[in-house]
């Protein structure tokens, strides 16, 4: 196995816990890490700014060590830098905006670069679910007035319950120039074609000058199977899908069973403290 100077991990599933709780003792791993020239990043469709705090109120200073592949590749930074910002065409997001205010019961939330961005007034089961996923967010009195000028890097459509059968048909005709994602049972995202968390650490490979074989990354679901593909040593959580679990190089312990921080101690030697 290569030296790995760079380690990824998905957060939902993977990182954090069925609780959605960081393993203990993972700012002690970090850190360690850190001391050695190895990289900890966490890999996540989520906003910067919701990994970024909920990593500095669990284990203080450590937030600055990380680098944070977001919006699932979209936007990365290290610590507090922006070091990536991968903007959609603005027409491409002005017609998202202009089709939603057509459509009874959806909504949208765009990702700008100083976080989310949503329409003054929309619906307030709407405004709940997006304070669950984005720490920093403000409403503006015209959507489509804003996105004309800003540079937006994702799309997020929301429809209570029924992304699938309605949000997904509504917005086919977008996958000729968009990236189109189911994300839940409540969203689908649009993106710039091909932009996946596999993509923005190979950039980050080329920015710190090392190779693909020096990273190590895992991950629990599909929307991982670029990252796992990106990386020389890839694991699968035994929790994971079975698509992603034929295509890792490994397979580790479970989310509940702490799998990703028992993995890197055992391949580095480090203790647990």
């Amino acid at each position: 196995m290569m030296p790995i100077k760079l380690i990824a991990a998905d957060m939902d599933g993977t990182l954090l816990d069925s609780q959605k709780r960081l393993p203990v003792g993972l700012d002690a791993l970090i850190h360690a890490l850190y001391a050695q020239g190895v990289r900890f990043a966490p890999a996540s469709g989520r906003q910067y700014y919701t990994l970024y705090e909920q990593f500095r109120d669990s284990f203080g200073a450590v937030a600055d060590e990380l680098i944070y592949i977001s919006e699932n590749g979209a936007m990365v930074c290290d610590g507090a830098k922006l070091l990536s910002f991968d903007a959609m065409p603005a027409d491409e997001v002005c017609r998202a905006v202009e089709a939603v205010r057509r459509m009874p019961g959806v909504y949208t939330i765009v990702s700008a670069q100083d976080g989310g961005v949503y329409e003054q007034g929309d619906d307030a089961a709407f405004q709940e679910n997006i304070a669950l996923y984005c720490t920093r967010r403000r409403p503006v009195p015209d959507l489509l007035e804003f996105v004309r000028h800003e540079p937006v890097c994702k799309v997020a459509l929301f429809c209570a319950g029924r992304a699938e059968q309605v949000l997904l048909p509504a917005f086919a005709d977008f996958s000729e120039t968009s990236q189109v994602a189911l994300s839940g049972a409540d969203w689908v995202d649009l993106m710039r074609p091909g932009m996946n968390k596999g993509g923005a650490l190979g950039a980050l490979c080329t920015r710190l000058g090392i190779s693909p074989d020096d990273c190590m990354a895992f991950g629990d679901y599909l929307n991982d199977l670029e990252l796992l593909q990106a990386a020389g040593e890839s694991y699968a959580m035994e929790n994971g899908h079975e698509t992603l679990k034929a295509a890792a190089k490994y397979i580790c312990p479970s989310n509940d069973d702490d799998g990703v921080c028992r993995t890197i101690r055992r391949v580095f030697g480090i203790d647990k403290r």
